[in-house]
């Protein structure tokens, strides 16, 4: 493993405990409604630059940054409407 696939698996470390443990019915930490769209869908999309430099499969990729895209533009629209609503 070469200097850039560590630089490029270390922002995906926080996402590893909550896919161990997503599914357990203890787990309330994870913040499943509450996660702001704003910073969840650059993060999304970066992770499918990090399954496409990994060769993951072309549909995770394309699934991942599809999901990454579209809450992107949620995140904008919420913004450009609670901007316009205030102002």
């Amino acid at each position: 493993m070469s200097a850039l696939d560590v630089l490029i698996l270390v922002p995906v470390l926080p996402l590893a405990p909550i896919l161990i443990t997503w599914w357990l019915p203890w787990e309330k930490w994870i913040p499943w409604g509450k996660l702001p769209k704003a910073i969840l869908g650059p993060y999304v999309l970066y992770l499918s630059f990090a399954a496409w430099h990994f060769g993951l499969s072309k549909w995770l990729v394309f699934l991942a940054l599809t999901t990454g895209a579209v809450l992107s533009i949620i995140a904008i629209l919420e913004e450009v409407r609670k901007r316009a609503t205030s102002g």
